[in-house]
């Protein structure tokens, strides 16, 4: 990549995208051995999308010739204003699970079907099907793979992280997810019989949700804390007793009776972590002095002394 030195911004213009107003170049022109060259700017959906979240373009600019396709490709370089992200007394749990990702919303349980493992597991149906027809090393193959993009999974996890982190951003909350370990996901995942099979499903599905909702969080400087994933849907928070699952995720409290979702139970489970975990000061570095209040959710006492 080069960076030229000559370079002249051309047809200034005021772009105004939700109420935030930017002056951009349409057209730019390079001095080269041959004298200037002129070239029209067509900028990307992205670079759009970072101006509508307050970016705005710098002075510095780098080329890069494209000689297949015959243009030249501009990496521009953009600042933004931000302050310092302060959480206040909210606090957002989240469950990741291999076909759900569960959530507050407000009181509410909200449990967003993704379906990334019955997808990964397509993918890899699919993927058996073409070696199977063509060979495993053939041009056939090689090709029919490189078609067979599984750019539907990380659409999947990249919409589920943002809805999360941009509610937690509206509220000024904290993120709290499990501390999952690959041995963790493994046991979760443990039906499959197929160890490749496994092996995907805890990349994509599970891992590599967890990983997508913590990177997007750092990109909206939203602080994520982890909690220890120990028996988060196992016990009853009323009772401290063992819920008592069947084949669907539906459980029986075994001393009080109640009947519980698996999703609420982790959640209920996840936020009194969390809130055990600020209140002693276990995770306070970073977070400020926070006044938590546990109220929010059902069942949900008060964290304050």
């Amino acid at each position: 990549m080069t960076t030229y030195g000559n370079l002249k911004p051309m047809d200034a213009t005021k772009i105004n995208i939700n109420g935030v107003e930017n002056i951009f170049f349409t057209s730019v022109a390079i001095n080269t051995h041959r004298g200037w060259v002129y070239l029209d700017l067509e900028p990307s959906k992205e670079f759009y999308k970072l101006l509508a979240r307050g970016f705005k373009p710098t002075s510095h600019a780098k080329i890069k010739l494209d000689r297949r396709n015959r243009r030249a490709i501009f990496h521009l370089s953009l600042e933004k204003e931000v302050e310092i992200y302060r959480p206040e007394n909210i606090v957002k749990p989240v469950d990741v699970n291999e076909n759900s990702v569960a959530t507050l919303y407000e009181a509410f349980t909200v449990i967003l079907e993704t379906d990334l493992a019955e997808t990964t597991l397509g993918y890899s149906y699919r993927k058996e099907s073409i070696q199977r027809r063509n060979g495993s090393g053939s041009r056939e193959t090689r090709k029919a793979m490189e078609k067979l993009r599984e750019g539907k999974k990380r659409d999947y996890r990249m919409k589920t992280a943002s809805l999360i982190v941009r509610d937690a951003l509206r509220t000024r909350g904290v993120i709290v997810v499990e501390r999952i370990s690959g041995e963790d996901i493994r046991v979760m995942i443990a039906r499959h019989k197929n160890k490749q099979l496994r092996h995907r499903i805890y990349q994509s599905a599970l891992k590599g949700e967890l990983n997508t909702i913590i990177d997007k969080a750092r990109e909206y400087g939203v602080p994520v804390l982890m909690v220890d994933p120990r028996n988060t849907s196992k016990i009853c928070p009323i009772h401290k007793a063992v819920i008592e699952y069947g084949e669907d995720r539906i459980g029986i409290c075994s001393k009080g009776g109640e009947r519980w979702h698996r999703e609420v139970v982790a959640l209920i489970s996840i936020y009194f972590k969390a809130l055990e975990a600020l209140y002693e000061g276990i995770a306070q570095k970073g977070f400020g002095v926070l006044s938590l209040d546990g109220s929010p959710v059902s069942l949900g006492s008060t964290a304050n002394p």
